[in-house]
C-alpha cells in the first residue's frame, strides 16, 4: 500500500525552514518520489527527531534497493526474465540481453534471474538511481505476474 503524503509530512519537523531546499510538505513529496532521503533534512539528524527518522526509513521501505524504489515480490515472480530483457541499461551492457537472453554472470547487470527469481544486481546502474533520476518503469510495466512494483508512483 502506498505511503500517504500526510503520513510522511507528520513525521517531519514541520518548521518549513527550507534548509533541505523546500518547505516540509514539498520535502515529504520528494521523499515519496524517491528524489530525496530523510537525511537531506538537517533537523531530522538532531537527536530529538531520531524516532521520526527511524519511522521514515521504516515506512518508506529504505533498504539496499533505496536508489531505485524497486520492490520484488518473490512469491509472484516466475523467473521469466521479461524484466531483464526490457531493461534498457541491461541491453546497453550486454549483447546477450540485447538478443533476448539473460546476461552472463561476469557481465554487469541491473537485473538478473538467479535461482528462478529476478534479483536486483546493481541498483546504481538503474535509470531510477541516476542523478538526476530517470523515472523508467519498463521492468514494472512489462512484468506479466505483477511481481515488480515501485515505492513511488
Amino acid at each position: 500500500m502506498p505511503v500517504s503524503l500526510i503520513e510522511v509530512y507528520n513525521l517531519l519537523p514541520r518548521t518549513n525552514c527550507k534548509r533541505c531546499g523546500t518547505v516540509c510538505m514539498g520535502f515529504a513529496a520528494r521523499l515519496i518520489a524517491m528524489e530525496a532521503r530523510p537525511e537531506d533534512c538537517p533537523l531530522l539528524l538532531e537527536p530529538r527527531y531520531s524516532y521520526n527518522l527511524k519511522q521514515l526509513h521504516s515506512i518508506l521501505r529504505y533498504t539496499d534497493k533505496e536508489l531505485t524504489g524497486l520492490i520484488i515480490d518473490d512469491d509472484k515472480c516466475i523467473g521469466c526474465g521479461t524484466c531483464v530483457v526490457v531493461c534498457e541499461e541491461n541491453r546497453l551492457m550486454s549483447e546477450e540481453v540485447l538478443y533476448g537472453k539473460g546476461s552472463r554472470y561476469e557481465e554487469e547487470a541491473v537485473l538478473r534471474v538467479e535461482e528462478g527469481k529476478v534479483k536486483l544486481i546493481d541498483a546504481k546502474r538503474c535509470k531510477r538511481a541516476f542523478k538526476p533520476p530517470e523515472f523508467c518503469r519498463a521492468c514494472v510495466d512489462h512484468c506479466p505476474t505483477g511481481a515488480l512494483d515501485l515505492v513511488a508512483p
